[in-house]
Order: structure tokens, then C-alpha cells, then sequence
């Protein structure tokens, strides 16, 4: 795993094997830090500028390799893209190519500004979160199953000379490389094949939620696993009936993470942990369906924020709930036609097999508030590929049942960069998804597949102030884009641990 670091130092006299700086777009000579390196090594970077051989657009990156001036043997500058549309979230995405052009010409030892501070408008501590948590991602490999392993970087130094901020981007860099750990932890989880990642191999991976992070975080953290005998006896038909069709049984993963005072309320994230989809009876396509590994995404992203929370030391108790099934096509699977009956008590006819999601979190949900009485819960799920139509890959899509609560989300999700977008829940949706001969229909036809589904849901928050996520479209990248290289993305844990921290006060 690369280290993260933070030093107060002249860049210049840095010894590393890459230093690293930065230029706007449509700037017409460096200046701060990057002015300073330019003048030690003779003005190569204004020289670039004036050839026209680099124009400062986000992400273009210009590489140098000077004879003098600095105690580095490389210059990389990166482009921030055009001032005016610069924002904290862009000083996260520019540290992929950073790390790309540093694993290319496999170096150990990077030292680079923090992006962003400065000219850049953005608060210095704000600046190095981004860059942090930037640098933890974008140094993310899975080459598990790979005989050559790709090339990692040791060491990433953010260099802050000004001795007055100092100390708060040495803070700033520290948070953000603890989330970016936890991000990639949970990332690794839903890269893993869905042969080596069972029901009981996500809920053993699970158990480790605390490990790593610190002995005294690590003991605010405990793991409890309910097996088929329980789910039995708690009659949680939906997570039950979705397991019938595989050989491997269900869990529910319950992870805590007593961060706040005793008795203090406690806020429930319950996430998918569907470890692969075939779609049962009511059978997927082939093409793409290797993917559906990644459909427990939501279950890691919330495990990941509480690893996360923890980590960072967050005030606040916090329950990850987690239903860990595969959805399977076999004689015994569960068959569109059948009515279940759910934890709650509420009745479902199913329509399709192939809309699990919404069943086994339905009985997580009631699992969380029946036996936490939450003040708030969130849950996350790869739940509509009708939220892909709607949103892409750009936004998550977001519901809740509480003005106040999806307003403060709204504006965690402008603060932290991960974008989410909400989706109307009104009463006439309801009509969709009554079953003539249950109360629910787990699907609600062709119209609003994304607003019904969440609908569903709300059934089970039993009242409690609740947002949903769907994060179908966004939690894994096809292609490299806005500072995530292909695979799991790790949404939408940056976005809930802004909402967690912010709330935090700290």
C-alpha cells in the first residue's frame, strides 16, 4: 500500500524521484510554487507555455527532466483546467495522471503541491482532503490474479511550505488518506470474482471491517453474523426466498461502530450485498452479466464508510447492516408468482426474480430498525438499471422521506465531489406497486423503474427518517473518467462520510 505523507519544505529542496506542480489553463507564466521550480530550472515550464507544447487543461500533464536547480531529477506539471471552473473535486481527479505518469517511468518517491490551494481559491485543509483521497485512489490496483504485478508507487509527499497552514494540511492530507484506505478496502471487495466471494466470504471479509486502522478505533468496531438458522427464526422472507436458488446460504452482516457517546442514537447504513446476480428464473442476458459481481457494491461502500468513520474517529454510533445472498437460477429458486412474506410482516408478490435487491433490503432495513430504533438511516444499492437510463454514470440517484435529511445529503454530496441527484418519491408512485393479490409487487412496470423501487423501500424504513441511493450507474467505471481509472469506484462512501463528518463538527 503507498504511503501518504505531508512535510513542510521548499519543493525544491525536496529529494524525491518526481516533484510535482501545477498550471491553470490559459495561464500566461507559472507563478507560487510553480513559478519558484520554474526559475530553479530555467524557465522550462514558461518556455512550454509559450511553444504551446502545454496549455494547462485538467489533467495534461508536461514532463521534465532538468540538469540543475532542484534536488528532484524530475518535473511533472499537471493542468488544473480553467480557473473559473476549478473546484476541490478537481484537485482529487489530477492526481491520477500524476500517478500514472509515476508508475509509467516506475518510480518509489513522488512529491507534488497540494492542488487547488492558493490561486486555486480552495481552503488549504479542503485542498489536501481532496488531493489525499485522490492519491489513495488513484494508486488502487487489483492484479491479484495477475503474474506480473503492475508497478506501485511507495511514497506520495504533499510539500506545504507556508508554516502558518501547515498544520492544517497536514491534517487534511491525513484525513483523506484514512478515507481513501477505507474506500479501497471496500473496492477490492467488489473487484474479487464471485467464486471467492460467497455469502460467507463477504461477511468473513466483513469481520474485518476494524482491522488496520488503529488499536483504539479498532475496539469501537464489532462484527456479528446471523446465519440461516437466525434469519429463520427472525421469518425474513425476502432474504430467505432470494437464497433459496444457491447452495450458498444467506448471512446478515451487522457491523458497528460506537463512535458516540452512550446512549446516543444511532444512524443505520444498510447496503446490497447481492454477491452475484444471475437474475433467477427471471434470467439476466449473457453479455455484461460477469459484472454482477459488483452487486454487493452498496453492502462494501457501507461497510467502507464505517470503516472509514471509525478511522477518522467520527462522534457518532453507526450500524452497517449488510444481507449477503446470491441470486441464483437452481430448482429450488424462488419463481415470479410466489407471494412472500417479509420480516415486517407485509406481504410481496414477486414479478420478477431478477428484482432481489429491494426484497433482502427490505429486510435489513426492518432488521436496523427494529432492533437499533435509528434517528437516520441510508441505504445503498446497484438496484435499477432504469437509474443508468435515467442519470448514466454521472449521478447517484437519491430518494428520501425526510426534506431536512435529503438536504443536508444534497449538500454533502456538493462538498465531497460525488454527485447525486434526487428522484421525486410522491404518493402517486404508490399505485405502481400494489399487488392485487399481496399488499407489494416487488417491480412497478415499465414507467419510473428507479422512483418505484425506492418506493418500495420506504414501506420498510417503519417511519424512520430515510435516503436511498442507487448507485447502479456509478459504482463501477467502464472507463477512465474524472479521476477513477476502470472498475469499482467505491460510491458512495465519500459523500457519506462528508455527511457523517460534517454533521460531526468536525
Amino acid at each position: 500500500m503507498m504511503r501518504i505523507d505531508c512535510i513542510s519544505a521548499d519543493i525544491r529542496a525536496v529529494k524525491a524521484d518526481m516533484v510535482v506542480v501545477n498550471l491553470f489553463e490559459g495561464a500566461k507564466r507559472p507563478g507560487g510554487a510553480t513559478a519558484a521550480v520554474d526559475a530553479a530550472i530555467g524557465n522550462a515550464i514558461a518556455a512550454a507555455v509559450r511553444d504551446g507544447d502545454f496549455a494547462g487543461k485538467l489533467g495534461e500533464t508536461l514532463s521534465l527532466r532538468p540538469s540543475r536547480g532542484l534536488a528532484s531529477p524530475r518535473v511533472l506539471v499537471v493542468g488544473l483546467g480553467k480557473k473559473e471552473k476549478f473546484t476541490a473535486d478537481h484537485a482529487r481527479q489530477v492526481v491520477l495522471p500524476v500517478l500514472k505518469e509515476a508508475k509509467r517511468f516506475k518510480l518509489s518517491t513522488v512529491a507534488s503541491v497540494v492542488h487547488g490551494a492558493g490561486a486555486g481559491g480552495v481552503d488549504p485543509g479542503t485542498a489536501a482532503r481532496f488531493c489525499a483521497i485522490g492519491a489513495a485512489l488513484s494508486a488502487f490496483e487489483f492484479d491479484r490474479y495477475k503474474e506480473e504485478k503492475a508497478h506501485r508507487v511507495a511514497r506520495f509527499l504533499f510539500v506545504e511550505r507556508d508554516a502558518k497552514v501547515f498544520p492544517s494540511v497536514r491534517a487534511g492530507v491525513s484525513w483523506g488518506a484514512r478515507v481513501g484506505e477505507a474506500i479501497n478496502w471496500g473496492r477490492s471487495l467488489v473487484a474479487t470474482p464471485p467464486a471467492e466471494l460467497r455469502p460467507d466470504d463477504l461477511a468473513r471479509a466483513a469481520r474485518g471491517a476494524g482491522r488496520g486502522i488503529g488499536v483504539s478505533a479498532a475496539r469501537k468496531v464489532r462484527v456479528r453474523v446471523l446465519g440461516l438458522a437466525d434469519l429463520s427464526a427472525l421469518k425474513a422472507g425476502g432474504i430467505l426466498a432470494v437464497a433459496k436458488g444457491s447452495a450458498a446460504p444467506p448471512r446478515l452482516v451487522i457491523a458497528e461502530y460506537r463512535g458516540g457517546n452512550p446512549g446516543s442514537p444511532w444512524i443505520a447504513l444498510v447496503g446490497k450485498g447481492v454477491t452475484f446476480d444471475t437474475g433467477g428464473i427471471s434470467l439476466k442476458k449473457w453479455e455484461g452479466m460477469e459484472k454482477m459481481k459488483y452487486d454487493m457494491a452498496g453492502g462494501a461502500g457501507m461497510l467502507a464508510t464505517l470503516r472509514a468513520a471509525a478511522a477518522l474517529g467520527i462522534r457518532r454510533n453507526i450500524v452497517a447492516v449488510v444481507p449477503c445472498v446470491e441470486n441464483m437460477l437452481s430448482g429450488t429458486a424462488y419463481r415470479p408468482g410466489d407471494v412472500l412474506r417479509m420480516m415486517s410482516g407485509k406481504t410481496v408478490e414477486i414479478l420478477s426474480t431478477d428484482a432481489e435487491g429491494r426484497l433482502i433490503l427490505a429486510d435489513a432495513m426492518t432488521y436496523a430498525v427494529r432492533k437499533y430504533k435509528p434517528k437516520e438511516m441510508v441505504d445503498a444499492a446497484t438496484l435499477t438499471g432504469a437509474c443508468v437510463v435515467a442519470l448514466g454514470s454521472v449521478n447517484i440517484g437519491m430518494m428520501g422521506n425526510d426534506e431536512g435529511m435529503v438536504s443536508r445529503m444534497k449538500a454533502a454530496s456538493a462538498a465531497s465531489g460525488e454527485k447525486a441527484w434526487e428522484l421525486p418519491l410522491h404518493e402517486e408512485y404508490f399505485d405502481q406497486i400494489k399487488s392485487d393479490i399481496g399488499e407489494l409487487k416487488n417491480i412497478g412496470g415499465s414507467e419510473a423503474g428507479t422512483i418505484t423501487a425506492g418506493r418500495f423501500l420506504q414501506e420498510f424504513t417503519g417511519g424512520t427518517p430515510w435516503v436511498h441511493f442507487d448507485i447502479a450507474g456509478t459504482a463501477w467505471v467502464e472507463k477512465e473518467k474524472r479521476g477513477y481509472g476502470p472498475g469499482p469506484s467505491g460510491a458512495p462512501v465519500r459523500l457519506l462520510v462528508e455527511y457523517l463528518s460534517s454533521r460531526d463538527g468536525l
